[in-house]
């Protein structure tokens, strides 16, 4: 059935977004049962009565196999109706993940078409459109605008269906994705987003919209938070659209650093809030732990995040002059908006600042003529007086009002003791609604002199107010002069969003941060904006960057200036270690420290780009911003984001795939899966370092199908395995001897177990200790003390030239597709093949020779002493090159002989021998042990001491810094 996909991002996410039940959220009375069931049933019987006849000829699913249906009677096809909708938004280091699936059912017999726009955060990016269609899922790629609408209008003319998603304005951050649905079948999308959490008034904000404008049968929120600062407060509350009121609720904090939120509404509970269910954003606010050095390293995969948020010190004395626009376009709602915010605004001003105000429509008006004056509650009251009297008529002199503004600034600078300037902020704030028509009315001439008269003693923000404003205008303006631009909507609640704003600025506690780190631990080239003008209470200040190659520690030292001590430094460390050990869970953003790091420095080059006059650093900006956007697939104005299913070729994008920089062609088509798998759940992994390409950060597309490998009974002991705590057991290359030794680690060791440069293989896997909670120990009276030193590998990550696979005991993750152990998945690409079957065993096949199996053993949570774990067993490796090594990749080729004549047996009928491995011996002792996969138990000759004369070196020579290493 040719199903052309033309949704626009809209649908996918109006779609993609829902919500889940929280306890403490109100129960109306349900008025409609089962109505969704009821729309359902009428629709069918629609199709089936006798709007239509039907020819004799009818097929399995009802519908005219040789005929076209013929309409007898005006008809209007029913809309497509939402089957499910679930969100899964995972938050590390306040580096959100957000993964929306919804499925679309169209029951109609013509196709569906429906393009909508939608707008997500504003500090968002869209990293990934999944889309699933009669049961194979499609991959989007990440290409220029031009290529990817190339690539869409292609597809198009050739039938294919295809979908395309792209932001459709800078200002905001909206999005549009096109899709058509085909008669009588059902698309299931996946839309994932990434945004870095802003920390305002001294919380975190995740919101999640959620507007499906229809009943969902199955709706569902989950939300993850980790912390590694440590989490303060949680609460979260379903925001209704044009209703004011929350019922807040608190959060339990599993742990010090994690917090689980679920909300999972039923139809009764959506249709309590409105006929067409919810309408407005799941919302989630918490804050963190603040140290006393004001700030926390965390350095993940030799990339570091460096969080600053310095609590206790008193607000910088600032010096503001409130600049308004008071031509004829405010008159109404705005001049009254804006003297009901001045009010407000007024009475945030603290003892020991200074202030004025400045109006201007065709002049320019002055409060307190040629002075700044101090607070006092008499000032304040006087400045109301005046506020209130604002009147609305006249021109637009806006360069008039600013230039007086910035004048005061000057004459109070230059009769005042320069100590005492350098430890205050000096702020313009100018609010306008339109384009300047009075006095110098060119735009490129006011942002020249504005710099000019400001030189960089000020800071300058800009409200636009309205629709007609030039927002690039007042946002190069702000840019230019160390200040933000904030758009301020004509709306009833037009004053708080005025006095919010100045509520984010008004506590300046911190002038002029500096993060300096050693030069040679950090990469310089690699580093996000480490200065800032300002720290303003409530905020936090971020910087990311990547390590020197073989670094996993960093320390930082942070110069400020304050109002009560001047220049002040602190030092903050962070060590890969600390971090990896406090990571050390399920529901993490993947490699978040690196995605961070692009994800700033895009944002900072989208910026600079947008504020800068000269065009050759505009266009460094924008080749360099393109570049990290393909690369780390993120959609940006730069970028869209396109997704095409084959029409019977290998060729997705009507273009043949390109070799990758290390001239590894990229097989196979886009990705497609022949079961119905559950809701995907996506989480980012590291980029190639081969750099983009047309299909982004993560490998090539791939085959998803249903079974290509049979899981059969075994007999025969694998050659190689580690499993349990973990214990190796490995067959020498000669076949008739087995050697066995156990190395237990530290809790967030990283072990190389396999490397194979010319094959291109790697797995590395961690330890993590096999000890449960203390109190379920203690609840079930376990006291065994080695207990607490038994060790597991809770994750392997594998990595080939094609694939980077993360294996979890709640999923396999390859490239960037998260799939769940619970359903049967293949993927294939030539003679490279993955098989996950049973909930339980991950075959990887890299051709004929080389075949491993990751199990993985689930074991009940509640088990005193247990935990799941993973195993590894080579089951064929006769195609491992010559420089095979790693724990054990090196028994492929080492060589092993027993000396019989060596083995004694003891008074206990313990026997021991020697043996030879290579150039050196080791003595050995007859033991056994259960071989998992098989459940046979195997006789093996063990090494004690962490194996050690029986493998290569000692143990520690095989720790690694991160589970995905380069090759």
């Amino acid at each position: 059935m040719g199903l052309r996909l033309h949704l626009t991002l809209a649908v996918v996410i109006t779609f993609l977004l829902g919500a889940e039940k929280v306890v403490g959220f109100p129960k109306q009375p349900v008025f409609i049962t089962h109505i969704e069931d009821q729309l359902l049933e009428r629709e069918e019987r629609d199709l089936s009565s006798g709007d239509y006849e039907y020819g004799s000829g009818i097929s399995d699913n009802g519908f005219n196999s040789t005929e076209e249906p013929k309409l007898t009677e005006p008809w209007i096809p029913p809309p497509a109706k939402i089957g499910s909708l679930h969100i899964l938004s995972t938050t590390t280091a306040r580096f959100t993940n957000t993964s929306v699936t919804s499925k679309l059912v169209n029951r109609a017999p013509v196709a569906q078409e429906t393009e909508v726009t939608i707008r997500l955060p504003d500090e968002a990016f869209i990293t990934e459109l999944l889309i699933e269609v009669d049961g194979k899922i499609y991959r989007s790629i990440v290409e220029t605008k031009q290529k990817a609408q190339k690539i869409y209008d292609t597809a198009r003319e050739r039938g294919q269906t295809a979908s395309q998603v792209k932001q459709t304005s800078e200002k905001h951050n909206e999005f549009s994705v096109s899709i058509n649905v085909a008669p009588v079948s059902e698309v299931k999308c996946t839309l994932i987003y990434q945004q870095l959490l802003l920390r305002k008034k001294g919380f975190f904000t995740n919101k999640i919209s959620i507007r499906p404008n229809q009943i969902i049968p199955d709706l569902k929120v989950n939300v993850y938070i980790t912390e590694p600062q440590g989490l303060k407060e949680v609460t979260y509350w379903l925001e209704k659209e044009g209703n004011e009121l929350k019922q807040e609720q608190q959060a339990s904090i599993t742990s010090s650093n994690k917090a689980h939120i679920q909300f999972q509404p039923s139809k009764e509970d959506q249709l309590a809030q409105s006929e067409h269910g919810i309408v407005g954003d799941f919302v989630i606010k918490y804050d963190v732990v603040h140290p006393i050095s004001g700030g926390k390293i965390e350095v993940v995969n030799g990339y570091f995040v460096h969080h600053f948020s310095p609590e206790g010190f008193s607000p910088v004395m600032k010096h503001v002059v409130f600049v308004i626009d008071v031509s004829g376009s405010m008159s109404g709602t705005k001049i009254q908006q804006t003297r009901k915010a001045m009010l407000t605004i007024l009475d945030q001003l603290r003892e020991g600042d200074t202030f004025n105000i400045v109006t201007f429509s065709s002049g320019v008006t002055t409060w307190q003529s040629e002075k700044m004056v101090p607070v006092t509650p008499n000032t304040i009251k006087q400045a109301k007086s005046f506020a209130e009297a604002l009147r609305a008529n006249g021109m637009t002199n806006f360069y008039g009002g600013l230039q007086r503004g910035v004048s005061l600034l000057d004459t109070f600078h230059n009769s005042t003791n320069n100590i005492y300037v350098e430890k205050s902020l000096s702020i313009v704030i100018i609010l306008s609604d339109g384009q300047p028509s009075s006095g110098i009315t060119s735009t490129e001439l006011i942002k020249e002199k504005s710099k000019e008269a400001i030189n960089g003693q000020y800071t300058l923000f800009t409200l636009g107010f309205g629709n007609d404003v030039d927002d690039t205008f007042l946002e190069k303006l702000a840019g230019q002069n160390r200040g933000v631009y904030r758009k301020i909507y004509v709306d009833s609640d037009s004053s708080l969003q005025l006095a919010g704003f100045f509520d984010d600025v008004a506590t300046p506690l911190l002038l002029k941060i500096e993060f300096n780190y050693p030069s040679d631990v950090i990469d310089n080239n690699i580093i996000t904006q480490t200065d800032f003008p300002t720290y303003f209470m409530g905020s936090e200040l971020v910087v990311a960057g990547k390590l020197a190659n073989g670094i996993n520690e960093v320390t930082a030292e942070v110069i400020m200036t304050t109002t009560e001590d001047g220049i002040l430094g602190t030092l903050v460390k962070g060590s890969a270690q600390r971090s990896e050990t406090t990571m050390l869970s399920h529901h993490v953003v993947g490699n978040f420290t690196q995605r961070l790091w692009a994800y700033l420095t895009i944002k900072e080059l989208l910026r600079k780009r947008l504020i800068s006059d000269d065009s050759e650093e505009k266009e460094q900006s924008k080749s360099r911003a393109l570049e990290l956007s393909l690369k780390y697939h993120f959609v940006t104005p730069l970028t869209s984001l396109v997704v095409v299913k084959p029409d019977g070729t290998n060729d997705t994008t009507g273009e043949k795939p390109t070799p990758r920089d290390d001239h590894l062609e990229r097989p196979g088509p886009i990705s497609h899966l022949t079961r119905n798998p559950p809701a995907l759940q996506s989480y980012p992994h590291p980029p190639p370092n081969s750099g983009h390409s047309q299909y982004g950060p993560y490998g090539p597309p791939m085959n998803i199908m249903s079974s290509m490998l049979i899981p059969t009974a075994r007999s025969a002991t694998p050659r190689l395995s580690v499993d349990s705590d973990p214990h190796f057991v490995l067959q020498a290359p000669n076949g008739n001897i087995s050697l066995c030794f156990n190395i237990m680690g530290n809790p967030g060791d990283i072990f190389n177990l396999i490397k194979d440069p010319e094959l291109g293989l790697n797995i590395n896997a961690r330890v993590q200790s096999a000890t449960p909670h203390p109190e379920l120990l203690k609840r079930h009276q376990v006291t065994t003390p080695d207990l607490a030193k038994r060790t597991i590998f809770d994750q392997m990550a594998i990595t080939t030239p094609s694939h980077r696979i993360l294996v979890t005991s709640s999923s396999v993750t390859i490239n960037n597709l998260a799939l769940p152990w619970t359903s049967d998945w293949s993927i294939v690409n030539g003679n490279f093949s993955i098989d996950i079957r049973e909930g339980k065993y991950l075959y990887v096949k890299m051709k004929e020779d080389v075949e491993l199996i990751v199990m993985l053993h689930a074991i009940n949570a509640h088990h005193p002493g247990k935990s799941d774990y993973l195993g590894l067993y080579v089951e064929k490796g006769e195609g491992f090159s010559q420089q095979v090594h790693g724990m054990i990749g090196q028994f492929q080729r080492n060589k092993v002989h027993l000396y019989r004549k060596s083995i004694r047996v003891d008074n206990n009928q313990d026997k021991t021998a020697i043996l030879r491995v290579n150039d050196r011996t080791v003595k050995v002792l007859h033991a056994s042990r259960d071989v998992l996969l098989t459940g046979a138990i195997q006789t093996c000759w063990f090494a004690s001491n962490n194996g050690y004369g029986m493998i290569d070196g000692e143990y520690t020579d095989y720790l690694q810094d991160t589970l995905f290493v380069n090759i």
